[in-house]
């Protein structure tokens, strides 16, 4: 979360009601904590109902097309079925059932085609992490007493049916920092009673990152090449397994601390392998 909340035994006199006042001041407090349900056999159910709403409309209209199908020889079906001023201006019974039947299709399928986006985007989002959901259900179930009252208070039981609104974070070595030093980065804030709970700003655990990033990758590169230099006058299968070493090493720092994809860990791990592999190839053409 960019702001874990951390509880105490005892709350401090709040500044607002208990109930939807503060759940929503948490909420825009932390980006992290918009977490909702989707109500996802609901919406499925609401869309196969609309579905069968439009397949019975489609029935009734190729019911419509039969029958002007039987008066081929009708000079009104003919044109009712190839010049719109007439379809559009005909007052007969057939056609006026036609239009209006064509009316509520129109309405009917925009709104099943919205609704159909709509939950294509509701299924592209993600689900907490287990780190942010613990969080927001410990705030939310403070001393043991929920938030929301009556039915509302299992309203977050159901953990497959919850999506984060907010983008959810990939990087790993920022959830391991979250997770286990979140306190670290804590910064007191005015509007957050004191001894209740602390937020940590993204920025800090952004920083902190980056100086373990340059630190790790300098480590992995300088002590490599220390490490070789140190055994540059032994055998070179000990120089190989130190190669075979550093690159197993940097290979498990990216593929487990960072988002990156296969591909990138296949490319950056060939290149710091040849990196070592040219250095010990000099030393070997030396003759050392």
């Amino acid at each position: 979360m960019e702001s874990d909340v951390e509880l105490a035994a005892v709350p401090s006199a709040p500044s607002r009601l208990n109930g939807y006042p503060s759940f929503a001041a948490f909420i825009a407090k932390d980006k992290d904590a918009a977490i909702h349900r989707k109500f996802e056999s609901l919406s499925g159910r609401s869309l196969l109902y609309q579905q069968s709403e439009l397949h019975d409309l489609q029935r009734q209209l190729e019911e419509i097309d039969l029958e002007d199908a039987k008066e081929i020889g009708d000079i009104n079906a003919q044109r009712a079925a190839r010049l719109w001023h007439h379809y559009s201006t005909d007052t007969n019974r057939q056609s006026l059932l036609r239009r209006n039947l064509q009316g509520k299709i129109r309405i009917k399928i925009k709104e099943y085609h919205e609704a159909m986006m709509l939950e294509s985007q509701v299924l592209s989002l993600s689900s907490p992490t287990s780190q942010t959901l613990t969080n927001f259900k410990r705030w939310f179930t403070f001393s043991e007493t929920p938030t929301l009252w009556g039915r509302d208070e299992r309203l977050f039981d159901e953990e497959q049916d919850l999506v984060a609104l907010a983008p959810v974070d990939a990087d790993r070595l920022k959830i391991f920092r979250k997770a286990y030093f979140g306190w670290f980065f804590k910064e007191k804030t005015a509007s957050i009673p004191p001894g209740r709970m602390f937020y940590f700003p993204e920025r800090r655990v952004q920083r902190a990152g980056a100086v373990i990033s340059v630190l790790l990758s300098a480590v992995l590169l300088i002590g490599a090449i220390v490490c070789l230099m140190l055994v540059s006058n032994k055998d070179i299968g000990i120089r190989v397994g130190f190669i075979v070493l550093f690159t197993c090493l940097f290979a498990a720092v990216v593929g487990l601390l960072t988002n990156a994809r296969r591909a990138e860990i296949f490319g950056s791990t060939a290149a710091y392998a040849a990196v070592l592999v040219v250095f010990v190839g000099n030393d070997v053409g030396n003759g050392k």
